[in-house]
């Protein structure tokens, strides 16, 4: 999203607005969709972002914040980007999912 080395990350403030700002502080835009957001994570190349809301609600948006995926309308706490690597090379890649009630999922994008 921004320079090579450069390294984006969300700022979530406690009323549940969420930007992604570049790691000098500065606004690249607000995400979301008005929801109050609990979380939210980049993709290896910053190209997408899993994002889960208070109410449990997650989707994949992309870096124009728009809604490429919705993963679940309830039920998820925090979602992570994971993948696989097999001699330096990425060979998966899916979506670490914290359910509310503790479980572990895991949500495979192939």
């Amino acid at each position: 999203m921004s320079g090579d080395n450069d390294m984006n990350y969300f700022e979530i403030k406690p009323d549940g607005q969420a930007y992604i700002r570049t790691d000098s502080g500065t606004i690249i835009r607000k995400v979301g969709s008005g929801e109050a957001v609990n979380q939210a994570d980049f993709n290896k190349d910053e190209s997408l972002f899993v994002i889960t809301y208070n109410s449990g609600k997650c989707e994949i948006r992309d870096r124009k914040n728009n809604v490429v995926r919705e993963i679940a309308t309830e039920g998820v706490e925090e979602a992570f980007w994971r993948h696989e690597k097999v001699k330096s090379r990425i060979v998966k890649e899916y979506i670490l999912l914290v359910m509310k009630n503790g479980e572990k999922q895991t949500l495979n994008l192939e």
